[in-house]
């Protein structure tokens, strides 16, 4: 029996990727930039422009979810104070996810204050539910109803970022962060470097809703996907 094919937008090294392909599905990523480390099937794209060929095509339906990080650059307080300017992504992506009629899923940053290009109704995953050694908190639509495990909040210090890192700390995986074989184990991301690290989401984030997400197609056909 073949595995539900899963198209990942804005795929960069592919952490999410990597949980879904877990969870069961066939995964193909788009990211506009070259990807050499990306371990799946890949096609270097503009994520938007690539799914309106898919739509206009109908070669969207070879595929029975989409998902997509769009880069969360715009949501940063570092990049508020800089005065940077980021294109906001979601609703565009979300627009074209939902003309598919698949199930989808959008991933971001929680936002830092106002928020002119929010999520609509997102669950927040975080490093603590799946026993990893960061916080990462993350945020998840979905057309789908997804939920999140207990969040099981510790007691301790997380190192410092720009601290030494030892195997066993609980850290920020930001900046030019030290000891990056460690950080590989703990997000299970080991063909990942330093730059995908920080970017990445954790597999086990992906895996967890990955699963919720089969257990969602049986009940839609690829006609209703056309027809909705």
């Amino acid at each position: 029996m073949s595995r539900p094919r899963l198209l990942d937008l804005y795929c960069c090294q592919g952490g999410a990727s990597a949980g879904y392909t877990a969870a069961g599905f066939d995964v193909t990523g788009v990211d506009k930039d070259p990807q050499p480390r990306y371990p799946y099937r890949f096609i270097q794209a503009d994520a938007l422009a690539y799914l309106r060929q898919l739509i206009r095509t109908g070669e969207i339906y070879e595929y029975t979810v989409v998902t997509g990080s769009p880069p969360c650059q715009r949501k940063t307080r570092c990049q508020k104070i800089r005065g940077r300017e980021h294109p906001a992504l979601i609703a565009p992506t979300r627009a074209l996810m939902q003309a598919t009629g698949l199930p989808y899923v959008i991933e971001n940053v929680p936002p830092d204050g106002d928020d002119d290009d929010p999520l609509i109704d997102p669950i927040e995953l975080c490093g603590a539910m799946f026993g990893l050694h960061t916080y990462r908190h993350r945020q998840f639509e979905s057309n789908v109803a997804l939920t999140a495990p207990p969040h099981d909040y510790r007691d301790g210090p997380t190192v410092k970022m720009g601290r030494p890192l030892a195997d066993g700390d609980w850290y920020h995986a930001v900046g030019n962060f030290s000891n990056v074989p460690y950080v590989r184990r703990d997000l299970g991301l080991p063909w990942m470097n330093r730059d995908g690290l920080r970017e990445s989401i954790p597999p086990a984030y992906t895996e967890h809703l990955g699963q919720q997400l089969r257990r969602h197609l049986p009940a839609r056909s690829t006609a209703e996907l056309k027809a909705a």
